[in-house]
């Protein structure tokens, strides 16, 4: 398990059998730490060539404004297209259902969960329809 300390928040995170990134945050949340936190993770996943994100918010205190698409101008065009799924709490799902709508507006793939399951599900199914657009992509026409 690998750790990244970022303020008053963290995350801890290992790969999973097929190379997801498996993070856990916790601590304070605001905009200067949460969008630091999230690059390093990201930036992380790249270096190991993850071909996404699944991220649980917990043991957090979230304090998030709207986030507006110009809020992603953190991340490289080359990690746009990576999925990241974020699982928090009933009480954490407006926040994150409004990051989840701003990063798609700007070109990112985000999107929250309730459930850990729902989660890995939808994740996977990005993930494989990614590589499946990679594939289509390479063949001469």
């Amino acid at each position: 398990m690998m750790r990244i300390d970022y303020g008053a928040s963290a995350a801890s995170f290992d790969f999973d059998d097929d190379g997801i990134v498996n993070a856990s945050i916790g601590g304070v949340l605001v905009p200067a730490n949460a969008r630091a936190l999230s690059a390093l993770l990201l930036h992380a996943g790249a270096d190991h060539d993850a071909p996404g994100v699944l991220c649980s918010v917990e043991k957090a205190l979230v304090a998030l404004p709207p986030i507006a698409p110009e809020h992603y101008a953190y991340v490289p065009p080359s990690l746009r297209s990576v999925p990241v799924a974020v699982v928090v709490s009933p009480e954490q799902f407006g926040v994150y259902e409004g990051v989840a709508l701003a990063a798609a507006a700007s070109g990112a793939i985000r999107r929250a969960f309730l459930s850990r399951e729902q989660a890995q599900a939808w994740l996977r199914e990005q993930v494989r329809a990614l590589k499946a657009n990679q594939v289509w992509r390479t063949v001469p026409r």
